[in-house]
């Protein structure tokens, strides 16, 4: 078995007079060379004997000092092994420093393990040490590992928390199997009110008002305990849960996390101060300071950060460039992040979501269904119900712009029973209502939109993005509900908004809501003009999939205006009517038919039954025929 791992490294019989250098080994012998991970292979199929005896063929073979330490570990000459333990820690060090944290985390263990039992306090640092570490790589396996440890070494409540909020830490959004955790967490925090300075709010996961109570009482316990880095962990999640329920002053919060002035990867990038205001700032529409901050994020992740981090950084910056009209840009970090997803065995729910965002305004439409559908159910699988619902939120929205109207209601009806009855206080945080108002107005459900619009918290300000966004489904439903006038001049006001913001997509998608207005009422001249505004702006975004819907809507007006002396002969039909019968009588089924008007299938059979009462006929053929004699 010895020479079975030793030529699996590349030496043995034959191959001992090349030397170590792993580029020599494979330049002269390219024929014997295998990876690293199938001499583990060959090692992890033996019997115990043989695995002991191969690490230690192994410890000799590898030229990496790191790994040759960890086969050295592996072949445990002894239970114990102070010196061993020792060299083990400092690989782990190295390890951790260039960015490993899986190998990290299992040479931690195994510094532990070979640490002698009457050090006992040293064992427990060492396996709480390899939690974090394998939170840090998302090896839930290895992190239960390592807290099974920390709970048979007589830990305080403070370290038994530690390391079983490593294990929840190390499923991300993958929530579902953790449920016991949580409860576990709690029960021992009671009995140690010092512990819960070690609580991050997540640990109240399932009701975000207990999360506010116990991030403000961490915070204060780790400031009398002069922990900054804790203190800073707590008010970052006090900040986020107050921002989600509108209590409190989560900008205040987040400043004084700020101040304390810990490294960003002090306890994980995606858990800092620093990247939750760079969320907050994207949140708020303040584009340039969210590119600014998550752009020194990435350096930092880039250096000590783990791939997760990386991930969350990239998703970020393509939200940012989607708000701010640079669609090519989004697509390479929405592309950068599912890539390194996928690489790393990460959940694809999030990066599934933020690429079907990405191919919606930059890509194509097919392609960002594609995503949010697979999103979806890879987000429902791991538990994962925020992902899930932004996934969703894609699929309803892509549906309501290429017309598949009763397809977006059901996507939105499916979000909003599977939301968390515990809304966001704050609309900007999750902005899917708006989508859903304008599909339900699609559809014919007023009544169902006008309950929605009433959900519009009446603290948010009217004049922001976010507001705007309400307007403009707000203006939709007046007009369908025969306010017209009233919704026309709803509009440019929330697109001068959306331009003020630098939100080019939001402005252009006002434009030609309210250019869709204009045509239903033959305002031709003010409908083309919408039109043309909002294809500038798409065409400047290239953002090539809405660009292609508005200039459809342009050839459909201009060919409106040039057969509107046959259209007013056709026995007083609309212009809807006379639309939906040119596509009827060419073939089009009801559904394509109201793929291409933007309007339900049940609003195509009443408005075909309107067209056939007044053309006097009961068939499609009967149809093409009236139509014929009224053209001829």
């Amino acid at each position: 078995m010895a020479d079975r791992a030793a030529w699996a490294c590349g030496t043995g019989p034959g191959l001992l007079g090349y030397g170590s250098d792993p580029w020599c080994r494979w330049r002269t012998c390219r024929r014997y060379w295998v990876p690293r991970a199938l001499a583990d292979g060959v090692v992890g199929s033996a019997g115990q004997q043989e695995r002991t005896d191969a690490h230690r063929s192994l410890a000799y073979a590898e030229a990496d000092p790191v790994h040759a330490v960890r086969h050295r570990a592996l072949s445990r000459p002894e239970a114990t092994d102070q010196c061993l333990a020792e060299d083990t820690a400092e690989a782990a060090g190295r390890a951790r420093a260039d960015g490993e944290r899986a190998l990290s985390a299992e040479l931690f263990v195994l510094a532990a393990e070979l640490t002698p039992v009457n050090r006992p306090a040293l064992r427990l640092s060492r396996f709480l040490t390899a939690a974090r570490e394998a939170a840090a790589a998302g090896d839930s396996n290895l992190a239960r590992r390592a807290a099974n440890a920390v709970a048979a070494s007589r830990p305080t409540p403070a370290e038994h928390v530690a390391a079983l909020l490593a294990v929840v830490d190390s499923h991300s959004q993958a929530l579902a199997g953790v449920a016991g955790l949580f409860e576990r967490c709690r029960r021992l925090a009671s009995s140690d009110p010092q512990s819960l300075a070690a609580i991050r709010a997540n640990v109240s996961n399932s009701d975000p008002h207990e999360a506010l109570g116990a991030a403000r009482k961490a915070a204060e316990l780790a400031r009398s305990a002069g922990r900054p880095a804790l203190e800073a962990a707590s008010l970052t999640m006090r900040a986020r849960m107050e921002r989600v329920l509108n209590e409190g002053d989560s900008r205040a919060t987040l400043d004084r996390a700020l101040a304390l002035d810990v490294a960003a990867e002090a306890d994980g990038i995606a858990n800092s101060p620093q990247y939750l205001a760079a969320r907050h700032a994207i949140f708020d529409d303040r584009l340039a300071e969210a590119r600014s901050r998550l752009t020194v994020l990435l350096a930092v992740a880039e250096q000590h950060g783990q791939e997760e981090d990386l991930v969350d950084i990239w998703r970020s910056l393509a939200e940012v460039e989607v708000r701010s009209g640079a669609c090519a840009k989004a697509l390479a970090w929405a592309g950068k992040a599912l890539d390194a997803s996928v690489a790393a065995g990460l959940s694809l729910g999030p990066a599934c979501y933020t690429t079907a965002l990405a191919q919606s305004t930059g890509g194509s439409f097919a392609a960002a269904l594609r995503y949010a559908a697979y999103g979806e159910r890879a987000a429902r699988e791991e538990g994962d119900v925020l992902h899930r619902n932004r996934n969703l939120w894609m699929a309803g929205a892509v549906r309501l712009h290429t017309g598949d109207i009763n397809g977006a209601v059901t996507a939105f009806a499916l979000l909003d029973r599977t939301e968390d009855s515990r809304r966001p206080a704050d609309p900007s945080v999750f902005r899917w209502q708006p989508d859903a108002i304008e599909a339900l107005v699609a559809a014919g459900e007023l009544t169902s939109a006008q309950n929605m619009i009433l959900t519009f918290p009446a603290t948010a300000r009217q004049n922001s993005a976010t507001g705007a966004g309400w307007t403009r489904a707000r203006a939709l439903l007046l007009d369908r509900a025969g306010e017209t006038d009233r919704a026309v001049e709803l509009l440019p006001a929330a697109a001068e908004v959306f331009r003020r913001d630098g939100l080019p997509l939001e402005e252009a998608r006002t434009h030609l809501a309210r250019g869709r207005i204009q045509r239903a009422h033959r305002r031709q001249a003010a409908a083309r003009t919408a039109f043309q505004d909002a294809r500038d702006l798409y065409l400047l975004a290239r953002a090539q999939p809405m660009l292609a819907t508005v200039q459809e809507h342009l050839d459909r007006l201009d060919g409106q205006g040039r057969s509107r002396s046959r259209e007013e002969g056709r026995a007083g039909l609309t212009d809807s009517e006379a639309r939906l019968a040119d596509l009827v009588s060419r073939g089009a089924t009801n559904q394509q038919a109201a793929q291409q008007m933007y309007i339900s299938v049940k609003t195509v059979e009443s408005m075909l039954s309107r067209i056939y009462r007044k053309l006097r006929v009961r068939s499609r053929t009967q149809l093409l025929a009236a139509l014929l004699a009224h053209t001829g």
